[in-house]
Formats: structure tokens, sequence, C-alpha cells
């Protein structure tokens, strides 16, 4: 009819307890991994935001959309896993979706969306005149 512990067993003399040092060190762990994946994110996320706006804009480099495309995508497949390893995984299922999905998908997507928003646009600005 014990309860897990026993006068005769000496383990009762000693803490399990983390000391206040060793709970700072864990803290401080925790910190530098979310810093770590904070900057990861935010590399990946610039690197896609550039990739797509090379993409979207006239720059007269359509033959090398594919290229800039699977580089961004290495790049932040790499970040991705990284953020994994460090226990963010909805930060490294993201990356994953953009690296293999939105940026390829973007390069059919651009043009058509470009057009639609300089008719938006065109129709926005005429309205803009004729009220003013």
């Amino acid at each position: 009819m014990t309860d897990g512990m026993s006068f005769n067993d000496p383990g009762f003399l000693f803490s399990n307890r983390p000391t206040d040092r060793e709970r700072e060190a864990e803290r401080q762990v925790w910190e530098e991994e979310r810093q770590f994946v904070g900057r990861c994110y935010k590399r990946a996320t610039w690197l896609v935001v550039l990739a797509m706006v090379f993409v979207a804009a006239p720059t007269g480099l359509e033959k090398w959309h594919w290229h800039v495309v699977g580089g961004v995508a290495f790049f932040v497949t790499i970040l991705g896993i990284l953020m994994l390893w460090r226990r963010a995984f909805a930060n490294g299922l993201i990356c994953f979706v953009f690296a293999w999905g939105i940026l390829p998908s973007w390069i059919y997507i651009a043009p058509a969306v470009l057009s639609i928003t300089k008719e938006q646009y065109q129709i926005i600005a005429k309205e803009l005149r004729r009220v003013l």
C-alpha cells in the first residue's frame, strides 16, 4: 500500500524539481530556438515575396522564371526543414506549401492576375475621375 513514496526509500530526501538555474537555461534555449525560427521564417518570406515580384514584374526575363522559382523553392525548403528541426511544425509546413505549391502556380497565374489588376485599376481610376 505505497503510493510511490516510502520512508524506506531515501529518494524522498532528494528533489527532482529543476533548480532556478536549470529553468533559466531551459527558458534561454527555448528563446534562442524561437528567435532562430523567426529569422528563418522572415528570410523565407522575403525570398517568396521577391520571387513573386520577379515573376510578376514585366522585366523581359520570362525564360528565367522557372530557374528563379526553383532556386527559391530549394532555399525555402531548406529553411522549412530547419524550422521543422526546431519543432516549428506550422511554419515549416507553410514554407513547403509556398515552395512547392504556390510559387510554381504563381508562374502560371501571375499574367492573369496582372491583367485583371490593370483592368480593375482602369475602372477605379475612371470612376474616381468621374466622381471628383
